[in-house]
Formats: structure tokens, sequence, C-alpha cells
């Protein structure tokens, strides 16, 4: 059922894992060196069908908060050693999104 917000109130901003049309094999969004939730990323599935579909739905560091304007803030800043950058290099070479 679709769900409705009150002005202020959070809207979770939930990730899902990442896919490429090139190797067809999805990877946890997470394994990637982007910011986590304090705490820790948590399973975030809302109903069984997502589970049996492969997606894998965590919970994100992002906070939103309805009809309320943001500017831009600094989420975490990461600092990637050379294993880390190629990582990710790799991962946008082969179009993972």
């Amino acid at each position: 059922a679709p769900l409705t917000f009150k002005k202020g109130e959070d809207v979770p901003l939930k990730v899902n894992a990442l896919t490429s049309t090139r190797t067809q094999v999805p990877r946890d969004y997470y394994r990637l060196p982007f910011c986590q939730p304090d705490g820790g990323p948590k399973m975030a599935s809302e109903n069984l069908g997502e589970f049996l579909t492969g997606n894998k739905i965590q919970s994100s560091p992002y906070v939103l908060n309805m009809l309320t304007e943001a500017y831009c803030t600094k989420l975490c800043q990461v600092t990637l050693d050379k294993m880390q950058a190629a990582k990710l290099r790799l991962h946008i070479k082969y179009g993972y999104h």
C-alpha cells in the first residue's frame, strides 16, 4: 500500500543491490565504499516478493524530510586506499549502477 507523509516527517530512503547489464551479477550496495548508516546497514525488505526476486533492500544513511527544503550537506568523507579505488573503478567500468 502507498505511504503518506506529513510535512517534515522522515521519509526513509533505502538502497538496493547494484546491477550491471554487462555482468548480470548483482553486488551488495555496501560492498563498495559508500557511506553507511550509524550502526551499519540493516535489511529493509518490505515484502516476500522483494526477497524472492533477489532484491537486497537495505537501510541508508540519507535523511529526507517531506516537503522540507534541504541544501547540500556532507554525509561522510571516505579516503580510498589503492585497492578500494581499483575496486570502485572496476565496478564503474562494468556499468554497475
